[in-house]
């Protein structure tokens, strides 16, 4: 009986550290001007965009972040440039202007999560995603060039792009 137990015991730590393992390979990492951003709420993949949570990235990327209760729209403001995205909406309005994006914004956690790339673009930062690290990188205009990673996904993404 003592021996079945010590099996047992073995086995589910082995399942343990076999899941904490894949579940740390599925984070998202996302780097501003090479900084390592921390949410309160991760990063997800929702039909194929990274979404981000909208405080943190705006406030990293130096915006002033606000939201509207009543129309449950997230708006920042940086560089006088407004950014509106309302939950449930793919249409995102940049200084007045509408813009489609493929997911619409949703509530996660209580946060606000929305796609990464036109967010960051809306600011006209420089947005990649490095697959094999699964990380996004945002550029924004004040940044200087630096070594973002190793990662053969990384150097085929400039490839492609020069072509």
């Amino acid at each position: 009986m003592k021996e079945h137990r010590k099996i047992l015991v073995v086995i589910v730590l082995v399942v343990l550290l076999t899941l904490t393992t894949v579940l740390a390979g599925s984070e998202i990492t996302v780097l501003i001007d090479g900084e390592k951003i921390e949410f309160e709420v991760p990063p997800q993949i929702m039909n194929g965009r990274t979404m981000v949570p909208f405080r943190a990235i705006f406030e990293n990327l130096g915006a002033e972040v606000d939201w509207d209760n009543d129309t449950r729209t997230a708006i920042g403001i940086r560089n006088d440039i407004v950014v509106e995205a309302q939950i449930g909406n793919t249409t995102m309005r940049v200084d007045g202007v509408e813009k489609t994006m493929d997911v619409a914004p949703v509530i996660v956690g209580g946060r606000t999560l929305v796609p990464a790339r036109f967010v960051a673009e809306a600011y006209n930062c420089d947005v990649k995603w490095d697959n094999d690290t699964r990380t996004v990188i945002i550029m924004t205009d004040s940044a200087e060039l630096y070594d973002i990673t190793n990662s053969s996904s990384w150097n085929d993404s400039l490839l492609e792009q020069q072509k």
